[in-house]
């Protein structure tokens, strides 16, 4: 199963080498079942979500592995005062399938904090009509773990979908997260990453449009230094009977260092004729001018660097304080 692994002959993974980076570090869990731990936020009752069979290499790694699968169902119209959580996603294969009922809310937080391993986890949320979904991903690695997560998630009609992420990399990481829009929806993709050392971190998004009148704002932000590694790959998909679809991808990157890198692919694959789509990709350092204004106001170099970079990934995260506190952390870490 190891030499069937994705590997940087294929297109979408010629950045992230996971075939290589397993042969190389050989680590534990590759085989194993994962333990995932589910936190509920209430009552969800006794019904179980349909766990389909996967489609992709990856998901059947974890099925054939994964001793059991995590499937829930969200009542039609429920909603609840706390998120429900993901944890104990360490090592191993795992799989999840939540379901979230008409007109239902719900909030879920995935916390990926393994030290070292493996870790595949393939995720499957959907998202009835009305209903909405709201997706936290924290990503907290050692430096020698290797993960891997895909969610698909399917929107039906007028369902809403947030997804925030924060990602530290490890010795390899990939998180992406595949939309298929059946309907018209509301979707906000944010995220970030902060890489030191020789980290990786890839961040990939795919969204396919099967209907007219849905709304996406995708936005990622990126951090690199000494010789990490950064990926972004995003994609719309937008088939003939995706009319009036409102889309916008954009990617921006920090290289704090010469010897780190950024790879970003954003495209747009657009089959019908009456839609707003666009995307846009920057890659820089910080803005000397800024940096000179504010050491003119007596702010140490140190300090003036880590607001500025902390400006910058604040405006993909908003005001989660947790998250922003993460960031704080490796600011400080580095001064």
């Amino acid at each position: 199963m190891r030499d069937q692994l994705p590997h940087r002959g294929l297109e979408a993974w010629k950045w992230s080498d996971l075939r290589a980076e397993v042969a190389k570090h050989d680590p534990a869990g590759f085989d194993a079942s994962m333990e995932a731990t589910v936190s509920l936020p209430g009552d969800v009752g006794e019904a179980r979500a349909t766990v389909a069979e996967p489609d992709d290499l990856m998901g059947r790694i974890a099925a054939e592995y994964a001793a059991d699968s995590v499937a829930l169902r969200i009542p039609d119209g429920a909603s609840y005062d706390r998120p429900l959580e993901l944890s104990n996603l360490s090592q191993g294969n795992g799989r999840v399938v939540i379901e979230v009922g008409e007109g239902a809310t719900l909030d879920v937080i995935e916390r990926h904090d393994g030290e070292s391993g493996f870790a595949n986890l393939d995720i499957r949320y959907v998202v009835k009509a009305g209903g909405t979904l709201h997706r936290t991903v924290l990503s907290s690695d050692g430096p020698e773990m290797i993960r891997h997560v895909r969610a698909h998630v399917t929107l039906w009609d007028r369902a809403g979908f947030k997804q925030t992420k924060l990602t530290f990399g490890g010795a390899f990481s990939r998180l992406e997260t595949r939309l298929a829009c059946m309907g018209a929806v509301d979707v906000e993709m944010s995220g970030a990453y902060l890489l030191d050392g020789s980290r990786h971190a890839d961040i990939t998004h795919y969204i396919d449009f099967a209907a007219p009148g849905s709304t996406v704002r995708d936005a990622v932000a990126g951090v690199v230094t000494d010789k990490a590694r950064g990926v972004f790959q995003g994609k719309f998909h937008v088939r003939r009977p995706a009319q009036q679809t409102d889309a916008e991808m954009r990617h921006d990157a920090l290289m704090l260092s010469d010897t780190s890198r950024v790879n970003a692919k954003p495209e747009l694959e657009i089959y019908a004729d009456d839609v707003e789509c666009a995307h846009g990709n920057t890659i820089g350092q910080l803005d000397e001018n800024a940096l000179f204004y504010m050491r003119q106001r007596g702010i140490p170099e140190t300090q003036a660097r880590a607001l500025l970079i902390e400006a910058f990934v604040a405006a993909r995260l908003g005001d989660d304080e947790d998250m922003l506190g993460l960031v704080r952390d490796w600011l400080a870490a580095r001064a």
